[in-house]
């Protein structure tokens, strides 16, 4: 990052290379917002229940986060560009895939290699760009990819709502395929010749085996707990343990090898484990409420995907500007106590949240929104600074690797988790408001009787009032859901407070924000 790197390139390829890596990157980002309102409709489409339909973004994440640690591997034995050209053309083919087939499992796996490969452009396409750039206009390449970063961010819920509107979930699929496409194409012809000097690294294949079998074991128990029944199913257990077993092992591979996949020493350092605890339970709880939030609006609450997405859209944008903010006044403000005061501020807007119910009106939700929009962009800036504090070059990028590696984790880990406790303490409400208390059943035959008296048939008028009960039940348990996360974000404020001072150790300003912007979402 901080060579000379290759020969400036004429100002008409700049600019290719520019919009090219810059769309390419929307591409990937825009593919884990827009899907978010999908996900009932691609479950019901694929002929699954809607906790299905989670599995397919939770493993686009978890594919994502393997992706990470792996990218460098790779670009250093075949070539950053050949590589970046490679994972463009492969995002097109399993886009093509989604959007194509009528198998649940043919989509799941096509969303995997969709992750994967996306997630392998991301570190590839930041280095080709800041490789083009001289080191006096870098402040301008990281503006430029932050744009980017906030443009998918912002409008892939909203805009996910309106293609599903107008045509579709596969919309989204059949879009990203020419894009995916022609990005690989003009970075094949730009890039040609240009090519950074190899540096193979040996694959840490027994890593890497661990680091799937921990991963893919831990999520995957989720997700079948997630649609069996939760903890005592037998293969549930198993994974588990398959999971647990595989972290463990990983650890103590990663401590003894020469050249680590994930360098376990770096959490030695205090500042780096507080900071890679904290951006793991951030990206968990941000990501779990965010899913269940747009699932459960359109599924209990009955909002159309393009309002849910209009109703986030202000805390989507005002996140990635409080963001800006909060890197441009870290270095003069302690980053813990900017992390401190954006937990807490994010933990209140939960516990309004906690107490949303269907009578609240669009506007009630919505200014709630901008609040949480604030204090959404001072979360993961402090935890990115904690974590990479006395570090610079290489050892700072390969902290930034496992930072990252650990965030998409958890956002991956945030999907199944929540769901499931929604849907426990779901059901909870469902008991106690029909068969649990003598007083609600007595109630329950007096509305039944109403109905009947409107000259309702009696089967309609169960459907209307277990509809009802359904609603209520489900609203109760989402309420629960942000009290809950209300708590962990205030424990997660508690962490920002034993970390140590931060130092700044990379004196070049543009790449030590370079590693801290590619640890966060």
């Amino acid at each position: 990052m901080t060579g000379e790197g290759p020969p400036p390139l004429d100002p008409f390829r700049f600019l290719v290379l520019n919009l090219t890596l810059g769309i390419g990157h929307f591409l990937v980002l825009f593919n884990t917002g827009a899907y978010l309102p999908m996900i009932p409709y691609a479950a019901g489409a694929l002929g699954r229940a809607v906790t299905f339909g989670d599995w397919t973004q939770a493993n686009f994440f978890l594919a994502m986060a393997l992706a990470f640690p792996v990218a460098p591997r790779l670009a250093g034995r075949f070539g950053e560009v050949h590589t970046l050209v490679v994972a463009f053309v492969v995002f097109a083919l399993s886009s093509a895939v989604c959007a194509s087939t009528g198998h649940f499992w043919v989509f799941l796996l096509a969303r995997g290699a969709q992750g994967f490969s996306g997630g392998v452009t991301v570190p590839l396409s930041f280095r080709a760009m800041l490789r083009h750039y001289r080191p006096d206009q870098r402040h301008l390449g990281l503006i430029l990819w932050g744009i980017a970063a906030l443009m998918p961010f912002t409008l892939g819920p909203t805009l996910g709502g309106l293609l599903i509107h107008e045509a579709g979930f596969r919309a989204l699929f059949i879009l990203n395929v020419p894009v995916a496409l022609a990005v690989a194409l003009l970075c094949t012809v730009v890039l040609f010749h240009r090519e950074s000097g190899l540096v193979i690294q040996p694959m840490d294949w027994g890593g890497l085996v661990l680091l799937v079998l921990a991963l893919t074991g831990g999520l995957w128990a989720l997700d079948l707990a997630e649609v069996g029944d939760f903890w005592r199913s037998p293969r549930v257990e198993a994974l588990a343990l398959v999971s647990i077993a595989a972290g463990i092992a990983l650890a103590v591979w990663e401590w003894r090898s020469m050249a680590p996949l994930v360098d376990v020493r770096l959490f030695r350092r205090w500042n780096f484990a507080i900071g890679a605890l904290g951006l793991f339970v951030t990206a968990l709880l941000f990501q779990g409420l965010m899913a269940i939030y747009v699932v459960q609006y359109e599924v209990t609450l009955g909002y159309s995907p393009l309002w849910v997405g209009l109703l986030i859209l202000p805390m989507a944008i005002f996140s990635k500007l409080a963001s800006v903010f909060t890197h441009r006044w870290m270095t003069r403000i302690d980053p813990r106590l900017i992390g401190f005061v954006a937990l807490l501020g994010i933990a209140a807007t939960c516990d309004f949240a906690s107490s949303y119910n269907r009578s609240a009106s669009f506007e009630a939700l919505l200014w709630p929104q901008v609040m949480a929009g604030i204090f959404l962009g001072g979360l993961f800036p402090p935890f990115a600074a904690i974590g990479l504090s006395g570090l610079a070059g290489a050892a700072e990028w390969q902290a930034s690797a496992v930072l990252n590696l650990l965030r998409v984790s958890g956002q991956a880990f945030g999907v199944p988790l929540f769901a499931i406790l929604w849907e426990v303490r779901d059901i909870v409400h469902r008991h106690f408001l029909i068969e649990a208390d003598a007083g609600a059943r007595r109630h329950l035959a007096v509305l039944l009787g109403s109905l009947a008296g409107h000259g309702l048939a009696p089967r309609v008028a169960h459907a209307v009032v277990a509809r009802a009960l359904d609603r209520a039940a489900g609203e109760l348990a989402l309420g629960e859901v942000f009290y809950v996360a209300m708590w962990g974000f205030v424990a997660l404020a508690g962490l920002c407070l034993v970390a140590r001072p931060v130092l700044f150790a990379e004196s070049d300003a543009p790449v030590r924000l370079a590693a801290q912007e590619l640890v966060e979402p």
